[in-house]
């Protein structure tokens, strides 16, 4: 503390070198000022040329940017980016994460380092928590990047995409040459002007449009915004293709997160998922709710471990997790008839364990209209942390479909992971990541040491004069919401403009009926009726207004004061409840004091809350009620209020312990999958495709040396024939391998000539009569569609793998370091299987001019698309990784009469049928050879 007052803090000192920057950058503007709208124009293109020529940017470079964005902006919206806001995007440029308040102006801040970065001629991206926000700050800032040179996409869902335009580009052009422009001339305030300065009829002329386009004329725009799901979901896509044209991503160059903090952290751990149905019976889930609804819970020891005798399960609360103990067990076992349990030898023994423990969870830890809803028939998770319905996604592991069990719903299948990857390793594969929030600092040690992201707190552009009031303490919670209540009633009465937080839909059902019997008007924003969010948003701070809003966190809107609230004391927050996550609790604060603007809150916490329950309230408790404490009698002291923040301190490290935990074991599929997926690229490179073919040929041999071998350095000539005869039909005799092999310097010399042997007699069979495209087609999608098999196959043997590992550290084992081991074997395993399949499949590859061909067996159109839950709740201590994930095969596909290769396609395109469904239709002939 002594040394930050003589040398400031780390983000004071971090701003202040930028501040020559800052200096250059104004006096640039002044000379940019007196230009025209052509003279910018040609500055910026001049910049992109000298970068791309370059092929990085420079710092000079970066400031001249920095003052294009900067006039572009006042001259097309009216809007002159504070000294502050260039701060924030410098920083964002350096690839950082700046933290920056609500209100302050995030949007404009990322324009800088994305026309900036985009001037490379890379795909940059600007990642948002939502679609309308994609679209509405693409078209906000379209004016900006259009009148640059740089063009902007959007990625939405369901196909809806779009490319950013000219409304009326006769009306641009003839601003452009009359130099109109929004924000007046030889004005350079630090501040907003009054509307009556700004020239309305320029911006008007400066509008844009979104037209729809296709997902890769969005990705070939020079900047792309969209979700963190949408550009998840597009990678997984882009690895599942059987042609490079159908790729649409451009590469992982630079990437902005907007609400860093809740893609990166609170969604880290939340894969996402693409997934096929399976084939799999329902009945185990249903079986297993009936054993679940006879099995009573055990008490736990101060040490939170089951008491023997005591109950058939336990559970743990931190943890979120339930299994069944000793006791339960035999009761199970009862219950069903099954002798052993666990009979490690009946893999459906180990379904039911597995069910049965979701059956427990789903009854005992996941409450109805708190973690989730039944909307038609559905059960729809609720966001734990905005409150939202999250329509489309579905708990992993069985999970979802336990509490369908639960709640006497229709069971949906299980589904079987085709595609998988962590927010955590996506955004890890950009050259160069950055992020904005405005609560970052409380998570600054997790964005290092996983993202190696510097956090810097951004200075607001006026002070906060918001003020921060300490927590009132009540025994019970029914004390707490009373006092809620009354707090509204008064200030309601003065018309001081009120937003409460709650933490679920429950609690904030809750509390509106209690206002409704105090006759308080109010508005309710939480996930079922989110509908109206923006019109309840926008008049949250007027007066007299009341808002009961389950967690504002991720929201994405500003609450502007009404005529008279400022006198007020603007809007006061309440929060009925901490937060386990204290940048949680800031979101809500920071809606208030936005922008200089006067505000309050105030959070109120009782002894009964979830957070207090994890840190020992019940002797608090004890204590108060020996004290005779009076019922409804607060306690409001500083020190309390800094012990429940420490609380959250210890409930925030765990969580990044368990994070950083997962991490470890993710990261191990992490490798094998870029190994799969740099292959699969090497494939769709026609280039690439022979010499990855001979190699695995040569490695299927290679494979094979202990039976050629016989464990000896010599090679056993007659098993040699035998291996090729049986795997290739290969016809061959003694004299050729004698002539060809015996000079061989080794066995793997002796691989590598063979392989030779083997591709071309193969390419020999099919004849002349098959043109080369038609064999390195056919050659391409068979090997694709066997890796894809197996890889789908090696992604349940690793869930099967998470799903006992943990058991390893019974017998002293380091659970980590044996699921490398085994995972390494498994993922070998896997590989050898590869070039075993393929070696047969060649060895039987025969092909017609006209081939009869179909779809993929990852057909996209056949599958489903989540955003998987089982990070956020999943257990690390008891088991983290449980998995219901059953395999199956894919089913053959009814064939079609076959199109010649350069006749129009069946499909009615008008294209060729190569260039149109041939690939897809000729893996489908693929599937089912293997099939059959």
């Amino acid at each position: 503390m002594f040394l930050e007052k003589i040398f400031g803090t780390k983000h004071e000192r971090d701003i202040k070198k930028l501040q020559p920057m800052i200096e250059r950058i104004n006096q640039l503007e002044r000379e940019y000022d007196k230009l025209t709208n052509k003279d910018i124009i040609k500055i910026a293109s001049d910049l992109r040329s000298k970068v791309r020529a370059n092929g990085k940017v420079e710092n000079d470079d970066l400031i001249v940017g920095a003052t294009l964005v900067r006039e572009a902006a006042k001259r097309t919206l009216g809007m002159r980016p504070f000294d502050v806001q260039l701060i924030g995007g410098i920083i964002l440029f350096q690839g950082k994460i700046a933290e920056m308040k609500t209100g302050e102006g995030k949007t404009l801040v990322a324009a800088i380092p994305l026309f900036v970065e985009s001037l490379t001629g890379n795909n940059v991206q600007l990642v948002t928590v939502n679609d309308y926000l994609a679209r509405r700050d693409a078209e906000w800032m379209g004016p900006i990047y259009l009148l640059l040179g740089s063009s902007v996409g959007v990625i939405n869902p369901d196909d809806k995409n779009y490319v950013v335009n000219w409304s009326n580009p006769d009306g641009v052009n003839f601003a452009i040459e009359n130099d109109i422009r929004a924000w007046p001339k030889g004005n350079f305030t630090d501040d907003i002007l009054p509307s009556e300065l700004i020239n309305s009829e320029a911006i008007e002329y400066f509008k844009v449009t979104l037209k729809n386009a296709t997902k890769r004329d969005a990705y070939n725009c020079d900047i792309t915004y969209g979700t963190n799901n949408e550009f998840g979901f597009d990678y997984l896509r882009d690895n599942m293709v059987y042609s490079l044209e159908d790729k649409v991503q451009r590469g992982h160059y630079y990437a902005i997160v907007d609400e860093v903090d809740s893609i990166l952290i609170d969604e880290a751990r939340t894969p996402l998922i693409i997934s096929g149905p399976s084939t799999e019976s329902v009945d185990v889930y249903i079986l297993a709710d009936n054993v679940a609804r006879k099995l009573k819970p055990a008490q736990l020891d101060e040490k939170e471990k089951p008491i023997p005798g005591t109950g058939d399960f336990a559970i743990n609360y931190k943890e979120k997790n339930a299994y069944l103990t000793e006791e339960g067990m035999k009761k199970v076992e009862e219950l069903t008839g099954i002798k052993n349990l666990f009979d490690t030898t009946n893999p459906r023994n180990l379904i039911l364990v597995h069910a049965i423990n979701q059956a427990l969870r789903a009854h005992s830890l996941f409450k109805r209209e708190v973690d989730y809803s039944i909307v038609g028939g559905e059960v729809i998770i609720i966001d734990e942390f905005t409150g939202r319905y999250m329509y489309g996604r579905r708990w992993s592991d069985g999970l979802h479909q336990a509490i369908e069990a639960k709640e006497r719903v229709p069971i949906k299948q299980e589904f079987k992971t085709l595609a998988t990857i962590t927010f955590q390793n996506y955004f890890r594969m950009y050259k160069k990541l950055a992020g904005m929030t405005g609560t970052a600092e409380t998570e600054a040690e997790e964005f290092w040491k996983i993202y190696n992201l510097d956090v810097v707190v951004i200075p607001t552009h006026r002070p906060v004069i918001r003020i921060d009031a300490n927590d009132r303490i009540y025994a019970t919670e029914k004390e707490k919401f009373e006092a809620v209540v009354k707090e509204i009633k008064e200030l309601h009465k003065k018309g001081v403009p009120l937003l409460v937080g709650t933490i679920s839909v429950e609690k904030s059902e809750m509390l509106s009926e209690m206002l409704r019997r105090e006759k308080i008007p109010h508005n309710v924003l939480n996930a079922k009726n989110h509908e109206k969010e923006a019109k309840i948003i926008a008049e949250a701070g007027k007066k007299f207004s009341v808002t009961v809003a389950t967690n504002m966190a991720g929201r994405g809107v500003d609450i502007k004061l009404g005529e008279g609230v400022r006198e007020l004391g603007g809007l006061h927050v309440i929060g009925t409840e901490r937060h386990e996550a204290r940048r949680i609790d800031n979101q809500l604060r920071g809606r208030s004091g936005r922008q200089g603007d006067p505000g309050f809150s105030r959070f109120y916490v009782s002894f009964e809350d979830e957070l207090m329950k994890l840190f020992g309230s019940e002797r608090l408790k004890n204590m108060m009620k020996a004290m005779k404490w009076e019922y409804g009698q607060e306690i409001e002291h500083p020190w309390l209020t800094s012990a429940i923040e420490n609380a959250q301190k210890r409930v925030e490290k765990y969580n990044f312990e368990i994070r950083r935990y997962l991490l470890e074991y993710d990261n191990v599929l992490n490798e094998q999958r870029n190994t799969v997926y740099s292959l699969r690229d090497k494939i769709l490179k026609k280039d690439g495709l022979v010499e990855v073919v001979k190699k695995m040929i040569a490695d299927f041999i290679i494979d094979q040396e202990e039976r050629i071998t016989n464990g000896s350095n010599s090679v056993d000539w007659d098993e040699l024939i035998t291996l090729l005869e049986e795997t290739f039909l290969l016809t061959t005799t003694e004299d050729l391998l004698k002539n060809e092999l015996r000079q061989s310097s080794g066995f793997e010399d002796i691989a590598d000539k063979l392989a030779d042997v083997i591709f071309n007699t193969i390419r020999n069979r099919i004849g002349n009569n098959i043109p080369d495209d038609i064999f390195y087609e056919a050659l391409k999608v068979t090997l694709l569609n066997i890796i894809d098999m197996k890889w789908i196959d090696h992604l349940y043997r690793i869930d099967e793998l998470k799903e006992g590992i943990y058991l390893r550290s019974y017998g002293e084992k380091n659970p980590l370091v044996e699921f490398k081991l085994d995972a390494f074997e498994v993922f070998h395993e896997m590989m050898k299987n590869v070039r075993g399949d393929l070696a047969f499949v060649l060895g039987r590859m025969k092909i017609t001019e006209n081939i009869n061909t179909g779809e993929s067996v990852v057909s996209l159109n056949r599958l489903s698309i989540k955003h998987d839950e089982v990070g956020q709740f999943g257990s690390v201590k008891a088991n983290p990784f449980a998995s219901a994930t059953t395999d199956s095969k894919p089913q053959p596909v009814r064939s079609v009469k076959r199109p010649g290769p350069n006749d129009p396609c069946w499909c009615g395109s008008g294209k060729k049928y190569k260039k149109c469904h041939m690939q897809s239709d000729l893996a489908k002939e693929r599937e089912a050879s293997i099939i059959e």
